[in-house]
């Protein structure tokens, strides 16, 4: 009997040991701009350079009291309709503005300058999506494109 419970004082002790030993595994927190973890955003901020790069339709952010996307609230802030329906997108929340055409055949892709009219960034639009990633828009300016063979068409900024 006193075997016995040595041997199951023995596994307690050893199952202690390593509980003490073993830091327990930090719970993984959900990818940042997701409805698990969306980015807050501020009336008067948006997203800034964070939001550069991410997928309109699906950047989760938190915006006065509830979980939203950044394509939510957009609205077009120019056009190009010359052979095209190009259009320039702005989300007023997030401050930030993308690409969007009628169909695949068109390339969208963005630009965005700053107001001194220097390039800032590019980004292409998205494998067999009608729109591109998102470009900060805060105090800056953006331009939508596109391209389908050695034509190119544009916005005017904004």
């Amino acid at each position: 009997m006193k075997a016995r419970i040595r041997t199951i004082l023995a596994g307690l002790a050893t199952l202690a040991a390593l509980a003490v030993a073993t830091p327990a595994e930090a719970a993984t927190a959900a990818p940042l701009g997701t409805a698990a973890n969306p980015f807050t955003v501020s009336a008067t901020s948006g997203c800034g350079s964070s939001c550069d790069g991410k997928d309109p339709s699906v950047y989760a952010i938190y915006y006065n009291g509830r979980i939203t996307t950044c394509s939510a609230d957009a609205i077009t802030a120019r056009v190009n309709t010359n052979g095209i329906n190009l259009e320039l997108r702005y989300s007023a929340i997030c401050r930030t503005a993308w690409t969007r055409v009628p169909n695949d055949f068109y390339y969208p892709y963005i630009r965005s300058y700053y107001p001194d009219g220097r390039l800032r960034v590019e980004y292409n639009g998205f494998e067999g999506a009608y729109y591109s990633q998102m470009v900060n828009d805060a105090n800056l300016l953006a331009e939508a494109r596109a391209s389908a063979g050695p034509t190119t068409w544009w916005t005017d900024k904004y």
